[in-house]
Order: structure tokens, then C-alpha cells, then sequence
């Protein structure tokens, strides 16, 4: 069987710049890790990971919590997440917390038994009560990714969600809809609370008010949205347009507007909150604002990584990325 040994003597390099150009735990020249890659290939060398786990109190292995891993957008971050870790020479796992506290509990235990070299989580929560939580669970490097937690120092990368919805609701106030409606998200959740605070800013920079009824329960869940949407859609004032603040509930609406025999944008102007494969596909293809997810992402890895090597603290920094609006064909003038 290969070993080590094997791998330096025929990269012509020592035992010791072999094992850190393998394991990236000290700076090599580039050069020196092809060649020692070039060796591992070519005489079959597998290392130990459970050895060197034991060895550095670490594994090679990043985990990354979502709150839902089948939501589209979710499943873009795991698999840009998986490129970027096996090309820094890491494996990463993703994990459904489903917003249940409890589950995130648990899924961190897990994971610091597994020895994991670092984490990057969509929290459940966002308040001070869970930000102490957290600390007490927190144990390795860590990037927030789309929200932060009260009270956490760990570094932030998130969208200016008050920024992507209030780009939405303008567009469809520009197109001369005063009666929009808007899917909101989890109470108490920074990211629904930002969302929310979008709508309304557009509608207070207009100068128009807003009907209370037309903040409908959303919860980032299709299965409520859709029952929202029905409801409101078949009321007796329904809107004219209609917001939605993430992909799911987007779904969920989409499938209401089909069972009520209504389309957009003839009946309803429609547009959502992040974008997704096949939204240019549905008939008529979807306006959107597009969270700019490969950059936010490759973006976190990087920062983890970074701490990761230099075994440096979080600098608590809050990096914020711009929404942009992908104007199709499901919203119209009025």
C-alpha cells in the first residue's frame, strides 16, 4: 500500500511539504501541489481521513445548515458549497433544519462529533435569545450566510433584502398597480421582517397606503402561500399584483392562480424574489429579482476557508450583496 513516504519521494519533495500539500495545512507553492498531486494519482495514495482527523482534531469536512435543502435556491448554495470545498481539498455535507431550532441543535452536535473543520448556517432564529444559544454550540469557524444572529461575532454574508423586495413592489407601482399584494415570510425572522420592510418603504416613498389585508401569510412555505393566495384572490377587493418574497411561496401562488383558473399577468401582475432555472420557462415567464446566490456563496466559502487556515477569530464583518430585477413578462401596466 502507498504511503506518504511513497508520494514525497516521487515529488521530489519532503515528507512533511507532501503531508501540507495534501492536506492544505500549510502554505505550499502551487507548483509543489500539483506535482503531489500528480504522485498521489499516479501511485493510487489514499489518505486516512479518520487518522488525520484524530491527528489535527479536525476532519476534512465542512457542513452547511438550510432551512430546506429541495427549495432551488437552497440547493444551488449546497452545490456550489461541494465544488468549491473538493477543490480546496475539503468534503461538505448539507443538512435540512426545516427552521426547527431543536433540529439545528442537534445537527450541530452531530456535526462537532464528526470533528468538522467549519460551518456555514442559515440560522433558524436571528434574535439575542438564539444568538447565545448558538454560542454555546458554536465551536469552530463559522460564516452566517444571508442572515445574522444578535449577539454572534461570526462574519455575515447576506442580500439587502429590503433592497430586493422594495425593487419588486416599485416596479409593479411604476407599472401603475396601487392594490399589491405581498407574500410575507416567518414572523420575527430578520430576513422576513427586511422583505416586508421593502414592500413598505415602496409604498411610503409613493405615497401610497397600504391595506392591511394585503399582507398575506407566507411563512416560506408553498402549501400556505398557496392557501393565501386563494384566499385573497377570490375576496371580494383582490389585488392587481402580487409579491412574492421567496421561491417557495412563488410556487405555491403559481399553483393557486392555476386552480382558480386565473393567470398572470391577465389577471394578476405577478413577481417573486429570487430566481430560479426554469422561471424563464413557465408560462409567461417570470419577472423576478435575482439574489445574486453564486457570488454570495463562493464568497462565504472563501471566507471560511480563510479562517480556517490562518486559525484566525471572526472578524464579525457584514458583507452586503445588491439584488438586481429580471424584468420577463408576468407583470404589465394597468
Amino acid at each position: 500500500m502507498a504511503t506518504i513516504r511513497d508520494v514525497a519521494k516521487l515529488a521530489g519533495v519532503a515528507i512533511s511539504t507532501a503531508s501540507a500539500a495534501i492536506n492544505r495545512s500549510a502554505p505550499v507553492s502551487e507548483e509543489v501541489i500539483a506535482k503531489v498531486e500528480e504522485a498521489v494519482r499516479e501511485i493510487g495514495y489514499v489518505p486516512h481521513g479518520a487518522a488525520q482527523s484524530l491527528r489535527s482534531g479536525q476532519s476534512r469536512l465542512i457542513g452547511l445548515i438550510v432551512p430546506n435543502i429541495s427549495n432551488p435556491h437552497f440547493s444551488a448554495v449546497a452545490h456550489i458549497i461541494e465544488n468549491a470545498c473538493l477543490n480546496a481539498g475539503y468534503l461538505s455535507m448539507a443538512f435540512s433544519t426545516g427552521q426547527d431550532s431543536e433540529r439545528e441543535s442537534q445537527i450541530l452536535r452531530m456535526l462537532r462529533q464528526q470533528r468538522v473543520a467549519g460551518l456555514i448556517i442559515i440560522p433558524t432564529r436571528s434574535d439575542a435569545a438564539h444568538g447565545e444559544r448558538l454560542a454555546r454550540e458554536l465551536h469552530v469557524p463559522t460564516v452566517l450566510l444571508d442572515m445574522y444572529v444578535e449577539g454572534l461575532p461570526h462574519d455575515v454574508l447576506k442580500l439587502d433584502n429590503v433592497a430586493a423586495s422594495r425593487i419588486a413592489t416599485e416596479h409593479l407601482i411604476r407599472l401603475g398597480h396601487r392594490r399589491i399584494a405581498v407574500l410575507t415570510g416567518i414572523p420575527g425572522l430578520i430576513t422576513s421582517e427586511d422583505r416586508l420592510a421593502g414592500y413598505l418603504e415602496a409604498h411610503r416613498r409613493a405615497g401610497i397606503d397600504v391595506d392591511p389585508a394585503l399582507l398575506l401569510a407566507g411563512d416560506f412555505k408553498e402549501e400556505t402561500a398557496r392557501a393565501s393566495v386563494r384566499a385573497v384572490m377570490t375576496g371580494a377587493m383582490p389585488p392587481t399584483a402580487l409579491v412574492s418574497i421567496n421561491n417557495m411561496m412563488t410556487m405555491g401562488a403559481l399553483h393557486a392562480l392555476r386552480e382558480l383558473g386565473l393567470r398572470a399577468p391577465a389577471d394578476v401582475s405577478f413577481v417573486g424574489i429570487d430566481d430560479f432555472d426554469f422561471a424563464d420557462l413557465i408560462d409567461p415567464p417570470l419577472t423576478v429579482v435575482r439574489v445574486p446566490v453564486a457570488e454570495m456563496t463562493v464568497r462565504s466559502i472563501e471566507v471560511l476557508l480563510d479562517e480556517i487556515a490562518g486559525k484566525r477569530p471572526p472578524t464579525g464583518r457584514v458583507e452586503v450583496f445588491q439584488p438586481t430585477l429580471v424584468v420577463r413578462e408576468s407583470a404589465r401596466a394597468v
